[in-house]
């Protein structure tokens, strides 16, 4: 495969940046990036004018823009949106040159605003995330009539994703019938479909924050089926018989008194649920790191309990000696306690 030789010298010359040069660098580049994008806008509307690509051999804007310029057809749609929202209300520029709204947003209003809602939508798009530009949206769209539905489907099977995996798949197709080889594997799954509300999407990314990292990248049903399965270990008759059963085949009855003070050990690395809970619920559920610049971690999925002085060197488990950090944020520290040449292997590699 050939490497462009930019690509071999950029990271070398990166490296030899400090820090502060550096985020100069990243910023100045995120704005060139930034006023390139809205040329693009530029570009497309008077390409849509000119009708060029037409001449050029390409069916329309989108086709051109797909095969020609090499964008996905995710790119070349939202581009193409965004740029017809805006030859509409050309204030939208300067909105976009400001960052008060983004490329996402004016491709998806773009089919809903007019000369009458036209002040109201972008008065209420500036600023805001996909979720509240979707909200709106359903406001000016056609109400859905859906119900609660469940149909059982059929699903291709993943791919192999290794060499070994890939190899038992082609030995396990060698030995199916000729005729039947090129009829894709596919798994019978259930469809469900329903409503919900605001409450309801606002405790499901809750829950899956408090799963921890493991979750993040789950999808609904996994975190769901997580959810309905530790309901019936609490509510279940079995099995609340098989912990009263537990229970009294306790060996000792000072048993409860015995956990909580093994809890408080001190001689473990394991910080006590009461103790992690106080914490959690002081620090606001959020990364506690900021920056000099007084600028706070926003992250709240993922958090991990860190000792300020750290427990391989006496910290204790005391609320006071311990903070919410992202994972990031808990490497770096420990970066900073143990050296980069301790924590360089649990750094991912990007």
């Amino acid at each position: 495969m050939h490497v462009h030789n930019e690509d071999q010298i950029i990271p070398t010359l990166l490296r030899e940046l400090d820090d502060k040069e550096f985020i100069h660098q990243f910023e100045m580049t995120a704005g060139i990036e930034h006023g390139a994008t809205i040329k693009m806008l530029h570009f497309i509307n008077d390409l849509e004018r000119r009708k060029t690509f037409l001449e050029l051999g390409y069916s329309s804007v989108f086709d051109f823009c797909v095969r020609r310029i090499k964008y996905s057809s995710s790119q070349a749609g939202r581009r193409i949106q965004a740029a017809r929202c805006c030859r509409r209300y050309p204030e939208l520029f300067g909105y976009l040159r400001n960052r008060e709204v983004c490329i996402m947003t004016l491709s998806m209003i773009e089919g809903i605003i007019t000369d009458d809602n036209h002040d109201e939508i972008v008065k209420r798009v500036r600023g805001a995330s996909r979720r509240e530009v979707e909200r709106l949206i359903s406001e000016y769209r056609p109400a859905a009539a859906l119900r609660d539905r469940i149909r059982y489907v059929h699903v291709p099977l993943p791919q192999p994703r290794d060499l070994n995996t890939a190899l038992l798949d082609r030995a396990f197709k060698q030995a199916i019938p000729e005729q039947y080889r090129d009829r894709i594997p596919a798994v019978e799954k259930v469809f469900v479909q329903f409503l919900a509300d605001e409450e309801f999407l606002t405790l499901f990314e809750e829950v899956r924050g408090l799963m921890g990292g493991h979750a993040l990248d789950s999808s609904f049903a996994d975190v769901i089926k997580l959810v309905l399965k530790e309901y019936r270990e609490r509510h279940s008759p079995a099995a609340r018989k098989q912990r009263r059963d537990e229970r009294k085949r306790a060996t000792s009855p000072d048993s409860h008194r015995w956990e909580w003070k093994n809890a408080q050990d001190e001689s473990t690395r394991h910080v006590p649920d009461e103790v992690r809970d106080e914490v959690v619920v002081r620090d606001g559920g959020q990364c506690t790191f900021v920056a000099p610049d007084g600028t706070r971690c926003q992250c709240k999925k993922g958090l991990q309990i860190d000792h300020i002085n750290p427990f391989a060197v006496g910290g204790s488990h005391d609320v006071s000696n311990l903070r919410l950090l992202c994972g990031g944020h808990n490497k770096l520290a420990a970066e900073r306690t143990m050296g980069k040449h301790v924590m360089q292997p649990y750094w991912r590699r990007q």
